[in-house]
């Protein structure tokens, strides 16, 4: 058996980017018709995630909801296991890892990664892979960490470059553990334990940033910084 891959996006990858990205993430697959699965957990199971482009692009596609009363274990067992692609929309962190830790989602999830499945989402959708992420899904829409599935080792910030959320910042320290933070137009990628940058044609300058729990939390640019990469 071999890892996976994760795909974590900080926001954007719209329009033509978006169809260029779902053409990369297909080609991992190494199929002509993989399963794609949407998981709209975090956004309450209101949202079609990125099934119109998975399904012109001859994606076998299917949705889990996991919060219909009515799935029991194994049918969530059987969808995960028999998908190729495992999508996750942005919204509500909190949300989703309560329900798909009383679901046991969250064990077939990590299953799937060991077994080689490839994970990817905007947002909410990439911290849910991380082992934190920093949602505002507190009291009054406070920042807080998330205790998150853990495939990767690390804090997630999405949407890094607005200032809504570059007040991470003053609590980089708070985590205990470095943090990959990623702005719109973005993405980190660990495939096979590798990691790597996605940044769109749209923002050429568009930057992913590391915050070194192991060098007092200080910051550095990804893009710039490729021997960082390398030893993650």
């Amino acid at each position: 058996m071999s890892k996976g891959t994760v795909i974590g996006i900080g926001g954007g990858f719209d329009g033509e980017y978006g169809w260029s990205l779902a053409r990369r993430i297909i080609a991992i697959t190494g199929k002509q018709s993989p399963n794609y699965l949407l998981i709209p957990t975090t956004g309450y199971d209101f949202s079609r995630g990125e099934i119109p482009i998975y399904s012109k692009m001859g994606c076998k596609c299917e949705v889990l909801c996991l919060t219909n009363p009515c799935l029991t274990e194994e049918i969530i067992a059987d969808m995960i296991r028999r998908a190729d692609i495992i999508n996750v929309p942005g919204g509500n962190l909190k949300f989703c890892m309560d329900v798909w830790n009383r679901t046991n989602a969250a064990h077939y999830l990590r299953e799937g990664y060991e077994n080689g499945k490839i994970f990817f989402g905007s947002s909410s959708g990439s911290m849910c892979w991380f082992r934190q992420g920093f949602d505002d899904c507190g009291p009054d829409d406070d920042f807080e960490f998330i205790d998150a599935l853990g495939l990767l080792p690390y804090n997630n910030v999405p949407h890094y470059e607005g200032a809504f959320w570059h007040g991470f910042d003053d609590f980089a320290k708070k985590t205990r553990l470095s943090t990959v933070a990623c702005e719109n137009d973005t993405a980190i990628c660990c495939s096979g334990g590798k990691y790597s940058l996605i940044i769109s044609e749209k923002r050429p300058d568009a930057r992913v940033w590391f915050f070194d729990a192991q060098d007092n939390y200080k910051r550095y640019d990804l893009t710039a910084h490729p021997e960082i990469l390398e030893k993650m």
